[in-house]
Protein backbone atom coordinates (compact mmCIF):
# COMPACT_ATOMS: atom_id res chain seq x y z
CA UNK A 1 0.00 0.00 0.00
CA UNK A 2 1.29 3.48 -0.87
CA UNK A 3 2.08 5.76 2.02
CA UNK A 4 0.61 9.21 2.41
CA UNK A 5 2.43 12.22 1.02
CA UNK A 6 5.84 12.43 2.66
CA UNK A 7 8.47 15.13 2.76
CA UNK A 8 11.64 14.20 0.92
CA UNK A 9 14.82 15.77 -0.39
CA UNK A 10 16.86 15.09 -3.52
CA UNK A 11 20.61 14.84 -3.06
CA UNK A 12 23.67 13.02 -4.38
CA UNK A 13 24.47 9.63 -2.82
CA UNK A 14 27.65 8.60 -1.04
CA UNK A 15 29.33 5.19 -1.03
CA UNK A 16 27.63 4.50 2.30
CA UNK A 17 24.27 4.55 0.49
CA UNK A 18 25.11 1.74 -1.95
CA UNK A 19 23.52 -1.11 0.03
CA UNK A 20 20.37 0.84 0.84
CA UNK A 21 19.99 1.75 -2.85
CA UNK A 22 20.44 -1.91 -3.80
CA UNK A 23 17.75 -2.93 -1.32
CA UNK A 24 15.33 -0.26 -2.56
CA UNK A 25 15.81 -1.11 -6.25
CA UNK A 26 15.37 -4.80 -5.38
CA UNK A 27 11.91 -3.94 -3.99
CA UNK A 28 11.08 -2.25 -7.30
CA UNK A 29 12.24 -5.37 -9.17
CA UNK A 30 10.13 -7.64 -6.99
CA UNK A 31 7.06 -5.53 -7.71
CA UNK A 32 7.76 -5.47 -11.47
CA UNK A 33 9.15 -8.94 -12.26
CA UNK A 34 8.68 -10.98 -9.09
CA UNK A 35 12.32 -11.19 -8.00
CA UNK A 36 15.38 -8.94 -7.47
CA UNK A 37 17.47 -8.15 -10.54
CA UNK A 38 20.22 -6.14 -8.86
CA UNK A 39 23.15 -6.80 -6.54
CA UNK A 40 25.44 -4.56 -4.55
CA UNK A 41 28.22 -5.25 -7.06
CA UNK A 42 25.96 -3.94 -9.85
CA UNK A 43 25.65 -0.60 -8.07
CA UNK A 44 29.34 -0.39 -7.24
CA UNK A 45 30.33 -1.35 -10.80
CA UNK A 46 28.09 1.42 -12.12
CA UNK A 47 29.58 3.92 -9.70
CA UNK A 48 33.09 3.02 -10.80
CA UNK A 49 32.27 4.53 -14.20
CA UNK A 50 30.27 7.63 -13.19
CA UNK A 51 30.97 10.49 -10.76
CA UNK A 52 28.15 10.01 -8.27
CA UNK A 53 28.71 13.48 -6.81
CA UNK A 54 27.31 14.93 -10.08
CA UNK A 55 25.62 12.12 -12.04
CA UNK A 56 23.56 10.19 -9.47
CA UNK A 57 20.76 11.25 -7.10
CA UNK A 58 18.70 9.80 -4.30
CA UNK A 59 15.41 10.84 -2.79
CA UNK A 60 15.57 10.65 1.01
CA UNK A 61 12.54 10.75 3.31
CA UNK A 62 12.26 12.82 6.47
CA UNK A 63 13.62 9.79 8.36
CA UNK A 64 16.53 9.52 5.89
CA UNK A 65 15.14 6.38 4.22
CA UNK A 66 16.13 6.12 0.56
CA UNK A 67 12.90 6.15 -1.43
CA UNK A 68 14.18 7.01 -4.91
CA UNK A 69 17.28 6.70 -7.05
CA UNK A 70 18.40 7.82 -10.50
CA UNK A 71 21.58 8.22 -12.50
CA UNK A 72 22.88 9.19 -15.93
CA UNK A 73 25.85 7.47 -17.57
CA UNK A 74 27.75 8.37 -20.73
CA UNK A 75 27.84 5.04 -22.59
CA UNK A 76 29.17 6.13 -25.99
CA UNK A 77 30.15 9.05 -28.18
CA UNK A 78 26.51 9.97 -28.81
CA UNK A 79 24.64 8.07 -26.13
CA UNK A 80 23.76 8.38 -22.47
CA UNK A 81 21.71 5.92 -20.39
CA UNK A 82 19.53 6.46 -17.36
CA UNK A 83 17.30 4.54 -14.96
CA UNK A 84 15.03 6.04 -12.32
CA UNK A 85 13.52 4.04 -9.45
CA UNK A 86 10.89 4.93 -6.84
CA UNK A 87 10.18 2.86 -3.74
CA UNK A 88 6.88 0.97 -4.30
CA UNK A 89 5.35 2.52 -1.15
CA UNK A 90 6.20 6.10 -2.17
CA UNK A 91 4.81 6.34 -5.67
CA UNK A 92 2.62 9.18 -6.99
CA UNK A 93 4.39 11.82 -4.90
CA UNK A 94 6.46 13.42 -7.68
CA UNK A 95 9.69 11.64 -6.75
CA UNK A 96 10.17 10.07 -10.17
CA UNK A 97 9.48 13.37 -11.95
CA UNK A 98 12.01 15.28 -9.84
CA UNK A 99 14.70 12.63 -10.29
CA UNK A 100 14.11 12.60 -14.04
CA UNK A 101 14.41 16.39 -14.13
CA UNK A 102 17.80 16.11 -12.42
CA UNK A 103 18.89 13.41 -14.85
CA UNK A 104 17.89 15.39 -17.93
CA UNK A 105 19.42 18.65 -16.72
CA UNK A 106 22.73 16.88 -16.17
CA UNK A 107 22.46 15.08 -19.52
CA UNK A 108 22.12 18.41 -21.32
CA UNK A 109 25.28 19.63 -19.59
CA UNK A 110 27.15 16.47 -20.58
CA UNK A 111 25.94 16.88 -24.18
CA UNK A 112 27.32 20.40 -24.54
CA UNK A 113 30.05 20.71 -27.16
CA UNK A 114 29.69 17.15 -28.43
CA UNK A 115 29.34 16.45 -32.13
CA UNK A 116 26.32 14.68 -33.57
CA UNK A 117 22.92 13.99 -32.09
CA UNK A 118 23.08 13.12 -28.42
CA UNK A 119 20.56 10.52 -27.27
CA UNK A 120 19.35 9.79 -23.75
CA UNK A 121 18.10 6.23 -23.30
CA UNK A 122 15.72 5.55 -20.41
CA UNK A 123 15.35 1.92 -19.35
CA UNK A 124 12.38 0.76 -17.31
CA UNK A 125 10.26 -2.29 -16.67
CA UNK A 126 7.78 -2.90 -19.49
CA UNK A 127 5.07 -3.70 -16.93
CA UNK A 128 5.52 -0.35 -15.12
CA UNK A 129 2.82 1.56 -17.00
CA UNK A 130 3.04 4.62 -14.75
CA UNK A 131 6.76 5.03 -15.44
CA UNK A 132 6.21 4.56 -19.16
CA UNK A 133 3.54 7.28 -19.17
CA UNK A 134 5.86 9.59 -17.23
CA UNK A 135 8.66 9.36 -19.79
CA UNK A 136 6.25 9.55 -22.72
CA UNK A 137 4.81 12.78 -21.27
CA UNK A 138 8.36 14.16 -21.11
CA UNK A 139 8.97 13.58 -24.81
CA UNK A 140 10.60 10.15 -24.85
CA UNK A 141 9.70 7.74 -27.61
CA UNK A 142 9.57 3.97 -27.29
CA UNK A 143 12.58 2.46 -29.06
CA UNK A 144 13.25 -1.12 -28.05
CA UNK A 145 12.26 -4.06 -25.93
CA UNK A 146 14.84 -6.21 -24.17
CA UNK A 147 14.15 -9.64 -22.74
CA UNK A 148 15.67 -10.98 -19.57
CA UNK A 149 16.35 -14.63 -20.35
CA UNK A 150 17.05 -17.35 -17.84
CA UNK A 151 17.83 -21.03 -17.49
CA UNK A 152 18.09 -23.29 -14.45
CA UNK A 153 20.61 -26.03 -15.23
CA UNK A 154 19.49 -29.50 -14.21
CA UNK A 155 22.56 -31.41 -15.41
CA UNK A 156 26.06 -30.92 -16.78
CA UNK A 157 25.62 -29.46 -20.30
CA UNK A 158 27.12 -31.28 -23.27
CA UNK A 159 29.92 -29.40 -24.99
CA UNK A 160 29.42 -28.28 -28.60
CA UNK A 161 32.00 -29.51 -31.09
CA UNK A 162 33.59 -26.63 -32.99
CA UNK A 163 34.57 -26.95 -36.65
CA UNK A 164 38.18 -27.84 -37.48
CA UNK A 165 40.58 -24.92 -37.12
CA UNK A 166 38.42 -23.10 -34.56
CA UNK A 167 39.49 -23.20 -30.92
CA UNK A 168 38.06 -21.83 -27.67
CA UNK A 169 40.56 -20.41 -25.19
CA UNK A 170 40.39 -18.73 -21.81
CA UNK A 171 41.06 -15.00 -21.70
CA UNK A 172 44.60 -14.14 -20.58
CA UNK A 173 44.72 -11.07 -18.29
CA UNK A 174 47.22 -8.35 -19.23
CA UNK A 175 47.52 -9.90 -22.69
CA UNK A 176 44.14 -10.23 -24.43
CA UNK A 177 42.46 -6.95 -23.44
CA UNK A 178 42.96 -5.07 -26.70
CA UNK A 179 42.11 -8.13 -28.79
CA UNK A 180 38.91 -8.55 -26.81
CA UNK A 181 37.95 -4.91 -27.27
CA UNK A 182 38.62 -5.08 -31.01
CA UNK A 183 36.29 -8.07 -31.40
CA UNK A 184 33.65 -6.40 -29.23
CA UNK A 185 33.84 -3.17 -31.22
CA UNK A 186 33.49 -4.99 -34.53
CA UNK A 187 30.76 -7.45 -33.59
CA UNK A 188 28.56 -4.96 -31.73
CA UNK A 189 28.35 -2.60 -34.67
CA UNK A 190 25.48 -4.89 -35.70
CA UNK A 191 23.57 -4.16 -32.50
CA UNK A 192 20.97 -1.43 -32.01
CA UNK A 193 22.19 1.65 -30.15
CA UNK A 194 25.89 0.98 -30.87
CA UNK A 195 28.22 3.92 -30.33
CA UNK A 196 32.00 4.06 -30.39
CA UNK A 197 33.63 3.53 -27.00
CA UNK A 198 37.03 4.34 -25.56
CA UNK A 199 39.14 1.23 -24.89
CA UNK A 200 40.58 2.20 -21.51
CA UNK A 201 37.20 3.28 -20.12
CA UNK A 202 35.44 0.20 -21.47
CA UNK A 203 37.94 -2.33 -20.11
CA UNK A 204 38.11 -0.64 -16.70
CA UNK A 205 34.31 -0.84 -16.43
CA UNK A 206 34.34 -4.52 -17.35
CA UNK A 207 36.97 -5.22 -14.69
CA UNK A 208 34.71 -4.05 -11.86
CA UNK A 209 33.76 -5.90 -8.69
CA UNK A 210 32.39 -8.93 -10.54
CA UNK A 211 35.49 -9.35 -12.71
CA UNK A 212 36.58 -12.98 -13.05
CA UNK A 213 38.92 -13.65 -16.00
CA UNK A 214 38.15 -17.38 -15.77
CA UNK A 215 34.67 -16.51 -17.06
CA UNK A 216 35.93 -14.63 -20.13
CA UNK A 217 36.62 -16.56 -23.35
CA UNK A 218 37.96 -15.98 -26.85
CA UNK A 219 37.43 -18.11 -29.94
CA UNK A 220 40.15 -18.23 -32.58
CA UNK A 221 40.09 -19.29 -36.22
CA UNK A 222 43.69 -20.37 -36.70
CA UNK A 223 45.55 -17.22 -35.54
CA UNK A 224 42.65 -14.77 -35.95
CA UNK A 225 40.13 -13.87 -33.22
CA UNK A 226 36.61 -14.84 -34.22
CA UNK A 227 34.39 -14.35 -31.16
CA UNK A 228 34.19 -13.80 -27.42
CA UNK A 229 32.03 -14.17 -24.32
CA UNK A 230 32.26 -12.21 -21.06
CA UNK A 231 30.37 -13.31 -17.95
CA UNK A 232 30.46 -12.86 -14.18
CA UNK A 233 29.10 -14.49 -11.07
CA UNK A 234 26.41 -12.54 -9.25
CA UNK A 235 24.41 -13.21 -6.12
CA UNK A 236 21.45 -14.33 -8.26
CA UNK A 237 23.39 -16.44 -10.78
CA UNK A 238 25.93 -16.31 -13.56
CA UNK A 239 25.28 -13.29 -15.76
CA UNK A 240 26.38 -13.34 -19.39
CA UNK A 241 27.43 -9.77 -20.01
CA UNK A 242 28.48 -9.82 -23.67
CA UNK A 243 28.67 -12.37 -26.50
CA UNK A 244 29.83 -11.58 -30.01
CA UNK A 245 30.97 -13.40 -33.15
CA UNK A 246 32.49 -11.73 -36.20
CA UNK A 247 30.26 -11.70 -39.27
CA UNK A 248 32.39 -14.05 -41.37
CA UNK A 249 32.37 -16.70 -38.63
CA UNK A 250 28.67 -16.68 -37.79
CA UNK A 251 26.43 -19.74 -38.31
CA UNK A 252 29.30 -22.08 -37.43
CA UNK A 253 28.14 -22.85 -33.89
CA UNK A 254 30.64 -20.52 -32.21
CA UNK A 255 28.04 -18.67 -30.13
CA UNK A 256 26.48 -21.95 -29.02
CA UNK A 257 29.89 -23.38 -28.10
CA UNK A 258 30.71 -20.32 -26.00
CA UNK A 259 27.38 -20.53 -24.18
CA UNK A 260 27.57 -24.26 -23.43
CA UNK A 261 31.19 -23.96 -22.29
CA UNK A 262 30.16 -21.19 -19.89
CA UNK A 263 27.15 -23.21 -18.71
CA UNK A 264 29.48 -26.12 -17.96
CA UNK A 265 31.79 -23.99 -15.83
CA UNK A 266 28.83 -22.52 -13.94
CA UNK A 267 27.49 -26.02 -13.26
CA UNK A 268 30.89 -27.18 -11.99
CA UNK A 269 30.87 -24.24 -9.57
CA UNK A 270 27.42 -25.29 -8.38
CA UNK A 271 25.79 -22.26 -9.96
CA UNK A 272 22.69 -23.49 -11.80
CA UNK A 273 21.08 -20.14 -12.71
CA UNK A 274 22.20 -18.39 -15.92
CA UNK A 275 20.91 -14.93 -16.87
CA UNK A 276 21.32 -12.45 -19.72
CA UNK A 277 19.57 -9.64 -21.57
CA UNK A 278 18.87 -9.67 -25.30
CA UNK A 279 17.31 -7.29 -27.79
CA UNK A 280 13.92 -8.73 -28.77
CA UNK A 281 14.57 -7.55 -32.35
CA UNK A 282 18.26 -8.45 -32.50
CA UNK A 283 19.68 -8.02 -36.00
CA UNK A 284 21.67 -11.22 -35.51
CA UNK A 285 18.70 -13.22 -34.14
CA UNK A 286 20.57 -13.67 -30.86
CA UNK A 287 17.36 -14.57 -29.02
CA UNK A 288 17.02 -17.68 -31.22
CA UNK A 289 20.53 -18.75 -30.22
CA UNK A 290 19.69 -18.42 -26.52
CA UNK A 291 16.47 -20.34 -26.95
CA UNK A 292 18.39 -23.13 -28.71
CA UNK A 293 20.40 -23.76 -25.53
CA UNK A 294 17.32 -23.81 -23.34
CA UNK A 295 17.05 -20.20 -22.14
CA UNK A 296 13.58 -18.71 -21.88
CA UNK A 297 12.23 -15.13 -21.58
CA UNK A 298 11.58 -14.12 -17.98
CA UNK A 299 10.74 -10.41 -18.08
CA UNK A 300 10.96 -7.39 -20.40
CA UNK A 301 12.69 -4.02 -20.21
CA UNK A 302 11.47 -1.12 -22.35
CA UNK A 303 13.96 1.40 -23.72
CA UNK A 304 12.73 4.93 -24.42
CA UNK A 305 14.81 7.51 -26.28
CA UNK A 306 15.00 11.29 -26.19
CA UNK A 307 17.20 13.43 -28.43
CA UNK A 308 18.94 16.16 -26.45
CA UNK A 309 19.95 18.53 -29.24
Amino acid sequence: MEKGVQKFIIKHPTLDDAQAITDMVALCDIEDIGEPDITLSDVLDMWSSIPIETDAWIAASATDEIIGYGFVEVTGANRMDTCVFVHPQFKNQGIGSLLLEKVEARAYVLAEGKEGKQKLMNQLSFTNTAARKLVEDRGYQFSRLYERMKIELEEQPNQYQLPEGITLKHFQPDHDEETLFTIYDETFQDSWGYTKKDFSTWISQKKGDGYDPSLWFLVWKDSKPAGFLMSRMQEDGLFIDLLGVKREYRKHGIGKALLLHTFGIAYQRNQKTILLYVDSDSLTNANRLYQSVGMRPHSQTAVYMKELN
